[in-house]
């Protein structure tokens, strides 16, 4: 595995290279910012005004603090000013999104382990995005919204991108998390009930990378990597954006990133959530 540091915008072949498994780090990018303040300002209309963001958690009970992360998520996901900067993302790495779907983008909320960690806050166990039934050529990218510690952060371990792992993917819906599982989230307030594709073997954490980066610093990763949350047990709420892209004609020829145990029975359950990143036209599947 290789890591690039702000190298995005002058490697022509990235794509391939995230399906090797290399990591991308771009720090300098203007849409990667401007996405995080609008996760900025989205939080404090989510959460009636307040502003002192990574505090929340400390100013209400769990049960008003869901409620309010609900309207966050629904809020930003749906956005269009979201989708409109994803758009601007994909023109400011130099690549045309005629050629890209993106999936919705999402501001993820960890708090405090011991405050919540299920449901709208889970803290997903080490997975690969494909046992969720994402594509192989999925892109992913992730960034903090506020500047975080290695204990805030989200794990990769990179030993493991070709490496099998024993796991329940293979008994896993997709199409029953979109339908079902997904609004069942503010539900899950003291443990998560919902069932998620997990690993069923020990996992050996010695080559895990943690990284701690800073406002609107975008990680830029393959979604066949091994990755997870690392439970937040300081005192300050973690805040966080990811979105997907796929290229839709590696998508059409089955390119990417090698599968070595994933087993979703219905990839492609979640097309219907794509979007055109040139119009936000939804994506009506491979033709």
């Amino acid at each position: 595995m290789n890591l690039y540091i702000n190298q995005l915008q002058k490697k022509a072949d990235f794509k391939e290279s995230i399906y090797a498994g290399d990591i991308f780090l771009n720090t300098q990018l203007a849409s990667a910012k401007e996405l995080c303040a609008f996760a900025q300002e989205s939080i404090t209309s989510a959460f009636d005004g307040e502003t002192n963001h990574q505090a929340l958690h400390r100013m209400m009970p769990v049960e008003a603090f869901v409620a309010r992360v609900t309207r966050l998520k629904g809020q930003f996901t749906n956005s269009q000013r979201a989708k409109e900067l994803i758009r601007a993302f994909t023109l400011e790495i130099g690549v045309d999104p005629k050629d890209y779907i993106f999936d919705v983008p999402r501001v993820r909320v960890v708090p405090n382990y011991n405050y919540l960690h299920a449901g709208v806050s889970y803290a997903y166990k080490p997975h690969r995005d494909t046992w969720y039934g994402s594509v192989d050529c999925q892109i992913n990218t992730w960034m903090p919204v506020y500047t975080i510690e290695p204990e805030q952060t989200m794990m990769i371990n990179p030993a493991y991108f070709e490496v099998p792992l024993n796991n329940t993917s293979a008994d896993w819906s997709l199409s029953e998390w979109i339908n079902t599982q997904r609004y069942l989230a503010k539900d899950n307030l003291t443990e998560e009930r919902r069932v998620h594709p997990v690993p069923q073997e020990e996992i050996n954490s010695a080559s895990e990378v943690r990284i701690a980066a800073n406002t609107g610093e975008m990680l830029i990763f393959s979604g066949s990597h091994l990755h997870g949350t690392v439970p937040n047990h300081t005192d300050n709420t973690r805040f966080s954006v990811d979105f997907r892209l796929m290229h839709i004609d590696d998508l059409k020829h089955k390119r990417g990133a090698i599968n070595v145990d994933s087993a979703c029975p219905d990839v492609g359950a979640g097309f219907k959530d794509y979007f055109h990143a040139h119009d936000f036209s939804n994506f009506q599947g491979i033709q």
